[in-house]
Order: C-alpha cells, then structure tokens, then sequence
C-alpha cells in the first residue's frame, strides 16, 4: 500500500470491497458507491465492457458482478497503482494504463492531489499552480479493439473530464462494427475550459454518431435528437449541472431494459 494511502469499505452494486486511495475521494464516496449511476449501469452492462476513465476502479468492480470481461482504461501511472490494487480481488477486470483518443501520443494529465477523479488531458489547457502533472499515453479505441479479449464490445462507459468527444472519433469503426451502448459525462465547464469545446457542438457530433442519444436525469430521460428536449437539456445542464449523463445507442433493442426502467419526461 502507499503511504499516503487509506482505505474505506464501500458497497458496490450490491457488493463489498474495501478500496484504497490517497485523495479525498473515498471521504466523499460515502458508504455506498453511486446508487443512481449503478441503477443505469445495471440495464447495459453486460458480455464485454469498456471502462474508459477507470480511475481507481469504482465502476470497474462494479461492472466485474455484471458483464464476463471488463476492460478498464486508466492513462495516470499513480492512479492505475491505485485501480491495480483494488481490482485484484476479481478475476475479471484487464487493466490498461493507458487512455483512449482521437490520435496516439504522449500526452499530459492534471489533477488536483485531493481529487485524483478530475484528472483532464491538458492538451489544450494548462490548470493552475498546485495541480499534479503526469506524462500518460494515449491509443485510440480503433486501434486498441482487435485486441482487447472478448468476442464483441457490447457496453463502453466514458468519464473523461471533456475528453469524450476525442475518444468517440478515435473509435468511429470500431463503435459502427460492434453497435454498443455507450454512457458518456456531459460536463459543460470541462468541455469549455479543457477542450474548447461548446454543449450545442458536443451534442451536435454526438447525433450524427448515435442515431439514438438521450439525456438521463433521475429516473428520468429527454431525447437529444428532439431539438426541443435538446434545447431543455442545454438549459438544465448549464444552468442547474442537471442531466450529466448521456446514453447513446445505435440499435433500439439494446435499450429495452432501459425503457422499463426509466420515463421520457422532463425531470421534476
């Protein structure tokens, strides 16, 4: 274990596990790992998952009770210790230090030492005194995938602090061949401050890659291809940080459990 380093039990989709960190994150994690992110998880995540922001390995534990295999994706080489560690109680986990983009590299991340979980490619923006920088690798997905084992990539979750939209056109073939559900942040200050990128492009790009692509609030869904519930998402999200988790789909099936679950509607 690091030194710096402490642990805290936590259920995890219905699972315990005690995990290790050295930031603030485990403080804020609570007894209970994201109720609400799980419940989503829970209607997609099954056969071959890819993790892409695994950070020390939260959704990955939880996607080890769900799917065969798990990929999990981590470009940090402190964090990854950290994902390593508490990923080796399932069998099921493969770890690749390395972060997924549009074009392969070295790259630089940064990250506040108290919140390893914002760490950002700073490509484009460098962050304040006091901030952690690491040298990291990036692949794209296109190139990666003949590799990763398992027979179809059935479920990729993206939580790249504005980097997204890089990983998505860095997996264009590879997302038309395989068609999975894909569950991506929405976070309007990392696409502005970090990529320089606006929510109306983002959502843009995102429609004329997924002919379905809602916006998840609660219980609770909007369509983004309805430029009405677009535009009600824009002004949620930027305004109040509603609506920070996107689904995209390319095949309606692939959403049944899904539908059963959650209700097209506003959010209250």
């Amino acid at each position: 274990m690091r030194g710096d380093a402490m642990e805290a039990d936590v259920n995890i989709a219905g699972r315990q596990f005690t995990l290790t960190s050295d930031d603030a994150y485990l403080g804020a994690l609570g007894a209970t790992f994201e109720p609400e992110m799980v419940r989503l998880f829970e209607c997609f995540a099954k056969g071959t998952v890819l993790d892409i922001g695994a950070n020390i390995g939260c959704t990955a534990l939880a996607f080890s009770g769900m799917a065969d295999i798990v990929h999990a994706f981590e470009p940090s080489p402190s964090t990854f210790e950290l994902l390593a560690t508490n990923t080796s109680v399932v069998g099921n986990v493969q770890r690749h230090n390395y972060g997924l983009g549009d074009a392969a590299g070295a790259f630089e991340l940064t990250f506040a030492p108290t919140n390893r979980s914002g760490g950002f490619v700073s490509n484009q923006t460098q962050a304040s005194a006091g901030h952690t920088v690491e040298k990291i690798e990036i692949r794209t997905l296109d190139d990666v995938a003949p590799s990763l084992v398992g027979s179809n990539i059935d479920f990729i979750k993206i939580d790249v602090e504005g980097f997204e939209g890089s990983v998505i056109r860095g997996g264009e073939r590879t997302l038309a061949a395989a068609r999975p559900v894909v569950a991506l942040e929405l976070n309007h200050w990392c696409l502005n401050a970090f990529q320089r990128t606006s929510v109306p492009d983002f959502f843009d790009y995102l429609r004329a890659v997924f002919p379905t692509l809602y916006a998840v609030e609660g219980s609770t869904y909007l369509n983004l291809h309805d430029p009405n519930e677009s535009y009600a998402v824009m002004y949620q999200h930027i305004l109040h940080m509603r609506y920070v988790t996107l689904v995209g789909s390319f095949d309606t099936a692939a959403l049944a459990a899904f539908h059963a679950r959650y209700e097209h509607r506003l959010a209250a």
